[in-house]
């Protein structure tokens, strides 16, 4: 869906997944419950909007919608930063899975969703190339 701002029209949608220091499986159960609350209260406090989330016991899946301000690292860097540290508080028999105080392995996969494939871009632009069509 587009959505606007005063400055931009946009429809920014993101697959994330990350996993656990060490690829552990340790996010089952109540702390897989308590994790994916930590989660969707980060996005809340950043306005983004949670479209689906799994976490599965060695990573987690997140696909969200933010708005054009945050990059897919901000973004990625506000919710494993803001998560991890809470984590570590809420479940320190855990402690031995992680070192350097974070939680979460370095790093992450980001994948941009959208509804048109790259074919149906091209065409597009090279429709535009064309005719003077306005493009919103």
């Amino acid at each position: 869906m587009i959505r606007k701002s005063s400055q931009a029209q946009y429809d920014l949608r993101y697959h994330f997944v990350w996993v656990p220091k060490r690829r552990r499986r340790v996010l089952k159960g109540d702390t897989a419950r308590k994790i994916e609350g930590l989660i969707r209260y980060a996005c809340q406090v950043h306005n983004f909007e949670i479209i689906e989330l799994a976490v599965k016991e060695d990573h987690v899946h997140l696909y969200l919608e933010a708005k054009p301000k945050y990059s897919p690292s901000k973004i990625a860097n506000l919710i494993k930063g803001g998560t991890s540290k809470k984590i570590r508080e809420l479940f320190p028999s855990l402690e031995e899975n992680y070192w350097n105080s974070s939680f979460w392995q370095d790093g992450y996969f980001v994948r941009s969703v959208g509804v048109v494939d790259d074919t149906k871009v091209k065409q597009y632009i090279n429709k535009q190339r064309d005719n003077s069509a306005r493009p919103f």
